[in-house]
């Protein structure tokens, strides 16, 4: 095999350390590139993503599934044991749905016994904290009977209320966090002043104040103030606003 030899019009330069007898050197290997394989479309699954709809479909494979292998031409063997499957998974969901719903009904329970309970705890810690002992027990620490909030400042106070409609009025929810109770104050949209409704120690408080004329229903709006003492303190809520039509 003849050796190729360094030419001067062969494309290489004079400053590459090569003499001019010298063999030419071996082209560097190439790398091949890899070919570029397409994305497959994505499957599109019959079965539902979400739960509520999974449940549809197998109640509706369940009740279709025999009938269907007929016209098909199936297996009859292949149709009862889908169904048996559908069957199967529906029960669990079943299952799933109705402990749901008692939990959710104990919750409730849970929710509507608290407040009872807390205000008895309370009224005996209260108690508790009037004994001599008390200071010097270390109890306050082993039970945890230290509050850990900010300090209630009449001066900054302010209530927050929510209202919405009920038969015959509006009803004014609201928080005390530490007064004795929310006076609650009305006035008609586009008005000055205020009307004070009346004062309730415990939520909610529902304004029966009919309409101005009547079967004309009238954009209210509805404040609270925090009453301590029998006086009112602090900064008043947020307005809110609702339409009572009567």
């Amino acid at each position: 095999m003849p050796v190729v030899v360094l030419g001067m019009d062969e494309g290489w330069c004079m400053d590459e350390g090569l003499f001019m007898d010298q063999a030419a050197p071996a082209p560097a290997p190439v790398t091949p590139v890899p070919p570029v394989h397409k994305t497959k479309a994505k499957h599109m699954d019959f079965v539902p993503d979400k739960r509520n709809l999974r449940a549809k479909w197998y109640k509706n494979l369940s009740t279709n599934v025999v009938a269907e292998a007929v016209k098909m031409g199936a297996p009859p063997a292949d149709a009862t044991a889908v169904k048996a499957l559908a069957d199967g998974i529906i029960a669990k969901f079943e299952a799933t749905d109705a402990a749901q719903t008692a939990l959710d009904g104990i919750r409730l329970i849970e929710t509507a016994a608290e407040p009872t309970t807390l205000a008895q705890i309370r009224a005996k810690v209260r108690n508790w904290k009037t004994l001599p002992n008390y200071p010097t027990s270390g109890s306050e620490g082993v039970l945890q009977l230290k509050g850990s909030e900010v300090a209630f400042d009449p001066a900054t106070y302010q209530p927050v209320i929510k209202v919405k409609l009920v038969p015959g009025g509006v009803q004014v929810g609201f928080t005390k966090k530490g007064v004795d109770g929310v006076a609650i104050y009305m006035r008609v949209l586009g008005a000055t002043t205020w009307r004070k409704v009346g004062m309730d120690t415990e939520s909610p408080f529902t304004d029966t104040t009919p309409l101005a004329a009547a079967g004309v229903p009238e954009q209210r709006e509805y404040m609270g103030r925090g009453v301590l003492h029998d006086l009112e303190i602090g900064v008043d809520s947020d307005t809110m606003p609702i339409t009572f039509a009567g």
